[in-house]
């Protein structure tokens, strides 16, 4: 991991630099306005919903394309001058998490004993066009404490996380954390994880989940300050990686996989991206909670 960290000190730098452009520019490129499929661009605070109160997030983001950071396939790629004087830092720091990418998914394949051919890395090509994404992230201090959470409770829609950051704040809920009567116990159960200086949190994503039926689990996850205090100003990074576009999510055959009991339709990689940002935004028509925490109904 030390060339990993040694690239993402570069790319917090680059961070901070990127969000202390002033609004309007930032404004400029609005992921709204220059990505369809919400591959690239900035993501100002406010814009999601965090609670079913309508409590609006604390956070702002800005997403790299990683076909347009290596120039694959047609996609439109508009920046600003921070990130094209940066390209080849983002090339090296993305290519050491693809190579880790790669290497997690040949082992949970081999471990899994799916057929060739059809392995978590043959989804995954990065010699071709795919929606996976580096993802950069400035949480805004909050100066009271028990003050509102700043992200919403989710899990992440693609395949693998590689998380990177020096700050507490993090914090995961178990996978067998249950409601009684309807009620989430959420508050009661969410478990921090400490930043460790060389390492990277690695999040399994719904597309795992889902391509599993439900034997590996995504984590439900947020960000939040520490019990006791109030939220700090927050950097991380984070790189997303998805299958490509057009995959199937559908449970892979293995004699250590379940087949599902009733085969629902299946949706691809960019139908399910795209339900789950509807869901972020509080479109309750997609399905709501259900596909906003990978099928966990615990946003409150």
């Amino acid at each position: 991991m030390v060339p990993v960290w040694s690239n993402a000190a570069k790319v917090f730098n680059i961070s901070e630099n990127l969000f202390a452009y002033d609004d309007a520019l930032k404004n400029a490129f609005d992921g709204d306005k220059i990505s369809k499929g919400k591959v690239n661009g900035y993501k100002p605070k406010g814009r999601n919903i965090v609670d079913k109160s309508g409590t609006r997030d604390g956070f702002e983001s800005w997403v790299l394309p990683g076909d347009g950071i290596f120039q694959l396939g047609d996609v439109m790629f508009p920046h600003p001058p921070v990130v094209a004087a940066s390209m080849g830092t983002l090339r090296a720091l993305v290519s050491h998490l693809r190579f880790a990418a790669d290497s997690i998914f040949k082992s949970l394949s081999t471990s899994l004993k799916l057929k060739p051919g059809q392995g978590f890395e043959d989804f995954h090509n990065t010699a071709r066009p795919m929606p996976d994404v580096l993802r950069l992230l400035k949480y805004h201090a909050d100066p009271r404490v028990g003050g509102a959470i700043p992200q919403t409770p989710h899990t992440d829609l693609g395949s693998l996380t590689f998380v990177l950051c020096t700050t507490p704040g993090l914090q995961v809920l178990s996978a067998n954390v249950q409601s009684e009567s309807g009620v989430p116990r959420t508050e009661f159960c969410w478990q921090y994880v400490e930043p460790r200086e060389g390492c990277a949190v690695v999040n399994l994503g719904d597309c795992m989940t889902k391509m599993t039926n439900g034997l590996l689990k995504s984590a439900l996850h947020r960000v939040g300050p520490l019990p006791g205090n109030p939220m700090p100003e927050r950097y991380s990074l984070a790189y997303l990686m998805r299958p490509e576009g057009t995959t199937l999510l559908r449970t892979l055959d293995s004699p250590l996989i379940h087949p599902p009991a009733a085969e629902g339709t299946s949706v691809t990689c960019n139908e399910w991206m795209q339900n789950k940002f509807q869901a972020v935004r509080g479109n309750q028509h997609t399905g709501g909670d259900h596909v906003l925490t990978g099928g966990r109904s615990l946003m409150t």
